[in-house]
């Protein structure tokens, strides 16, 4: 038996259960009706940038709250009226960089959305109770109220982006696929889990999965959420039901479209037993790629891989 077959075995016997409540996917259904209940307002800017094989242009668009979503799309450069693939590029925590020249080299399209409250330009005003001062504690705002939790305001915004993709005039909307690492592979299975617009998702080294074990391990960002709870243990309860509406390990349950997973073997913050359960609860058609001794980042294998089949689009 081979090393990465002897090593998914034993991922295979440690797949954590589902924490789904009751109303799981009726409060996705109600979220994703009130956004788009709200007209789409899109503004573009082509952007004077030194890049001959394609265009590039900043979109701002109105999302479910106050808050105007920046993004970056890019063109390459074809004829008129032709319609084009486009892979929604989803950012991992604190990511700025919105053009991947490699991707849009491929022959595709890449829109790719400023993640709320991390560094870029798109401002949070969103309203808030909980505001701690725990360094990179964004996963504590709101964490007692589902309804207005900082997570879910950053799954309806990775929504949104489709439905604006979809709205585009240079984009095929019959081959609107969509990519991420971390935190950026947990908003590219909510993008097909939750819009029906989507037709194939490329998750990697995916974040957000497995919550209640995230903040035990105080994982990544999660340590910031195990730090409050360790002061307040009075509100654990209340923060792990919320948490669990937004927990990938969840939310795949939704996902009906094709799905490709990169996993990391040694990822020590995307741990893999839990990006492992995620994958093997999701419903739709799915392969993984297991990157052995790769820590967090997306294998250079994995996206050789993925480049070729935005190639065929």
């Amino acid at each position: 038996m081979s090393y990465i077959s002897r090593k998914e075995k034993e991922l295979k016997t440690k797949i954590i259960p589902q924490t789904k409540k009751e109303d799981f996917e009726e409060f996705w259904k109600v979220q994703i009706e009130k956004m788009r209940e709200v007209p789409l307002k899109i503004e573009r800017k082509k952007l004077d940038l030194p890049y001959k094989l394609f265009d590039t242009y900043m979109i701002s668009f109105n999302t479910h709250d106050k808050t105007i979503v920046n993004a970056y799309f890019c063109v390459p450069k074809h004829k008129e009226g032709e319609k084009l693939p486009c892979v929604a590029v989803y950012q991992g925590g604190g990511g700025t960089d919105g053009i991947f020249a490699d991707i849009v080299a491929t022959g595709v399209c890449t829109f790719c959305m400023d993640v709320r409250s991390q560094g870029g330009y798109t401002y949070d005003k969103a309203e808030y109770d909980i505001m701690d001062d725990y360094r990179g504690a964004l996963m504590n705002h709101n964490i007692l109220n589902k309804e207005n939790f900082y997570m879910r305001n950053i799954y309806l915004d990775a929504v949104r982006c489709i439905d604006v993709i979809a709205s585009l005039p240079e984009v095929d909307t019959e081959k609107i696929v969509s990519y991420g690492g971390s935190q950026g592979g947990a908003l590219t299975i909510v993008s097909g889990a939750l819009s029906d617009k989507v037709k194939k998702v490329y998750p990697a080294i995916v974040s957000y999965c497995c919550l209640e074990q995230r903040v035990e391990a105080g994982s990544g960002v999660f340590g910031a959420t195990k730090e409050y709870l360790t002061k307040h243990p009075e509100h654990t309860d209340a923060a792990m039901d919320t948490l669990s509406y937004f927990d990938i390990n969840n939310i795949v349950s939704l996902l009906k479209v094709p799905s490709f997973f990169n996993l990391g073997m040694i990822d020590p913050i995307c741990i893999p037993p839990f990006v492992y359960s995620a994958y093997a609860h999701t419903s739709g058609p799915k392969e993984i790629m297991f990157s052995p001794f790769t820590p967090h980042r997306v294998s250079l294998e994995y996206r050789m891989k993925i480049y070729d089949e935005f190639s065929k689009l």
